[in-house]
């Protein structure tokens, strides 16, 4: 975002923080003086804080204000913000260090040219909300519309329509009075899309000034990119295109098997440079054909702004800085990425990062919801922005189901409408026009953002000391003892292709009745996370033949440790019954029981 007035810059020492405030004066009207404060819960590194910034209302004015958190180059927290009462509160920040630069600015504007707000939403559909052709009652699709009416975008960007395209319309349109009724766009032609479906479209309530043709070289055609000029109500017009780019070289697979290899001492299947080459099979010639071709071919010298919005397959080179490498699940991980960092090069600003810019507090996850979120935080569905007047008012990730749907059947196999997460995002597009006319999204601070727990307490029983057996396991690969061996890397599993209906348990001896502590299961560390149990009941034994219940768990799509406490329980087996696993399936890298020391 550009500034347009000098901005305020003050070092502020956590010493007294709560009354600080500063007075010197930063607008663009004279006679306007910025003052802020910060308010924290405590008085160093790792408090969270927010920036109360007063300015100086006046009627019919409107005041917007722009606030920064700084250490060093690094910026930690960022809002823009509108008051016509002259006092703004920042969304709240993690401190990273004792001494950050706060920088406010604010900008006087006539409360009828503050600009147009817009929500723009970007989604991969899988495959029309069917999951892959999986769903077949159409229910998904239907709670798919009313969710996408929940959210209510002016610009809806779509990846894998797939045949639902007009449904989708439909659905979105029923019982909207005129004048809040949706365009649908499909964008990628019958020359793209014979062997694969209608991928991309394009959703607005704004209007459709003009599609722009097809364009196609040996790079993209209408399957990866398509938009239109679309009519603001002030007179003016934004840009706005859906995009999909190659998911070879799979940036979220191979990001992940780095982080846990880093965080778990084993050697690298890859290393950065190998990782970092997977952008350069496509998709760094396909963004380049994208932004440096297909864009000035559709709106040429036009300084109009343009948005953008779409699954990109890849990881976001703002994420994977020096700045998160110790972030939970980075694993110390820095990959400066190549693909995302052509929009920033170009102008773009990723709008989910504009908004959130603490990657650790602030994840975005978007893969997967359905696959499982992994050890990592799998960033790879964009909403972009471009232009001078544009203003990045929130951002949010959505991965679960509205309340209303997560009491139906699909909940527990699809916990969301589709694979990946939707981001959602409100700007403002400066000019005539009111401004902000409804409560800017936020993203949840921490969501998905607490990867690997402590160890419990307690002694961990050595693997030599222990024996499995299970209701059902894939011979070889997916032994129970390999559950009990120490290793990370080897998993028990059920059997396949042919699974047997669950439950499935499996038990661990542990070679006589000990006044146990705690036990931790350690799901699969794999990208491939089919098994990952989700719902079950621990259970003891001291003959192994009689087995009393524990506790019920429930444990998210995660890589992540679940530990149980047995505290003041006396058993010699323990076993897993694992009602609910990911593809019917279960499967485990570890389970690791403790006995009090």
């Amino acid at each position: 975002m550009r500034l347009l007035t000098p901005p305020l810059a003050v070092a502020v020492a956590l010493a007294g923080l709560l009354a600080a405030t500063n007075t010197t004066a930063a607008a663009a009207d004279r006679g306007a003086k910025p003052s802020y404060r910060l308010d924290c819960d405590g008085d160093g590194k790792g408090s969270t804080c927010t920036v109360v910034a007063t300015g100086k209302p006046r009627p019919h004015r409107v005041e917007e204000f722009v606030t920064t958190v700084r250490r060093g180059d690094q910026v930690w927290a960022r809002d823009t913000l509108y008051s016509r009462e002259g006092q703004v509160r920042s969304r709240p920040f993690v401190l990273p260090d004792k001494d950050v630069t706060v920088d406010v600015s604010v900008t006087s504007l006539p409360e009828k040219h503050v600009g147009t707000p817009l929500r723009l939403m970007a989604w991969n559909l899988f495959v029309g909300g069917t999951f892959d052709r999986k769903e077949t009652t159409g229910e998904n699709l239907t709670q798919m519309i009313d969710y996408m009416n929940e959210v209510n975008p002016d610009i809806l960007f779509v990846v894998e329509g797939y045949g639902s395209g007009q449904k989708i319309l439909d659905g979105l349109n029923a019982g909207r009075a005129e004048g809040d009724r949706f365009t649908g766009v499909q964008l990628t032609t019958p020359e793209d899309y014979s062997h694969n479906g209608d991928n991309l479209w394009l959703y607005t309530k704004l209007k459709v000034e003009k599609v722009y043709p097809r364009y196609a070289d040996a790079d993209i055609d209408s399957f990866n990119i398509g938009g239109a000029r679309l009519g603001l109500p002030n007179g003016k017009h934004v840009h706005a295109f859906s995009l999909w780019t190659w998911h070879d070289g799979w940036a979220y697979g191979d990001t992940h098997d780095a982080a846990v290899q880093n965080t778990h001492g084993l050697p690298r299947t890859k290393t950065d440079e190998q990782i970092l080459e997977g952008d350069n099979l496509r998709r760094v010639a396909m963004g380049k054909a994208i932004l440096e071709k297909a864009i000035p071919s559709f709106i040429g010298d036009d300084d109009a702004p343009v948005l953008m919005g779409g699954d990109l397959n890849a990881q976001s080179h703002l994420d994977w800085s020096e700045q998160f490498a110790d972030a939970p699940g980075h694993g110390g991980v820095v990959l400066p990425w190549p693909y995302t960092k052509l929009y920033t090069d170009a102008g773009f600003m990723d709008t989910f990062r504009y908004a959130n810019a603490d990657a650790g507090m602030y994840p975005g996850r978007t893969w997967s919801p359905f696959h499982g979120m992994g050890a990592i935080p799998g960033r790879i569905d964009y909403v972009f922005a471009r232009g001078k007047d544009v203003r990045i008012l929130g951002s949010r990730a959505d991965i679960r189901r509205l309340p209303r749907h997560q009491q139906t059947p699909l909940d527990p196999q699809y916990p969301f409408y589709s694979d990946h997460g939707s981001v959602i995002t409100d700007i403002l597009v400066r000019g005539k026009g009111t401004g902000p006319d409804r409560e800017p999204v936020t993203e949840e601070p921490g969501k998905g953002r607490h990867i690997w727990p402590t160890e419990p307490v307690g002694r961990r029983i050595p693997p030599a000391e222990l024996k499995a057996a299970a209701s059902t396991f894939k011979p070889g690969v997916g032994d129970p003892r390999n559950a009990i061996d120490g290793k990370l890397t080897t998993d028990f599993h059920s059997d396949y292709p042919v699974v047997p209906p669950q439950p499935h348990t499996i038990t661990v001896d542990l070679g006589r009745v000990r006044e146990l502590s705690a036990v931790r299961f350690q799901p699969k560390l794999r990208t491939n996370m089919n098994g990952t149990i989700l719902k079950g009941m621990v259970q003891v034994s001291d003959d192994g033949i009689t087995f009393r219940d524990v506790t019920a768990v429930e444990w998210p799509r995660m890589t992540a440790p679940n530990d149980v406490s047995l505290q003041g329980i006396s058993a010699r087996y323990i076993r897993l019954r694992s009602d609910y696993g990911i593809g019917g399936a279960s499967a485990l890298a570890e389970i690791i029981p403790y006995e009090k020391a």
